[in-house]
């Protein structure tokens, strides 16, 4: 593992139609704006990016919360989806910030399973918590 790798956090989207856009559009550019110029170290990954899954009249994804991780096949990112309901649309600050801070564990059983050594989940917490916190006080 590359321990001087700085990492990214990055933000996508993928919406189940216009109704799912129109409610989660301004949140996902809150992300985008509060993940700008976060940066930190010892990940074993340029870029963790996390994909809104957001249910819609068109499609639906059928998870709330986080969801399963993906790494890149290059190893350019590691990604994990949020899931967003239709349910949950009177919730999205609380069910994007609980999808954000539940997903160390996630990503830490994804990279041992990779195997990749030296990685320390806690290096995720100061980054995850400042992203939170400025996306909640964007609102």
């Amino acid at each position: 593992m590359n321990s001087n790798l700085t990492a990214t956090i990055d933000f996508s989207a993928q919406f189940g139609g216009h109704d799912a856009a129109d409610a989660v559009l301004p949140h996902f550019r809150a992300l985008k704006a509060a993940a700008k110029n976060i940066e930190f170290s010892g990940f074993p990954y340029p870029k963790l990016a996390f994909i809104l899954r957001v249910d819609g009249e068109i499609s639906q994804y059928g998870f709330s919360g986080t969801g399963e991780p993906d790494i890149d096949r290059d190893g350019d990112y590691l990604s994990i989806d949020i899931g967003i309901t239709i349910q949950d649309r009177e919730t999205i600050p609380q069910v994007i910030k609980s999808g954000i801070m539940n997903s160390p564990e996630i990503i830490t059983a994804a990279i041992q399973f990779r195997r990749i050594k030296g990685f320390d989940p806690e290096i995720l917490r100061a980054p995850l918590e400042l992203l939170c916190e400025r996306y909640i006080s964007s609102l």
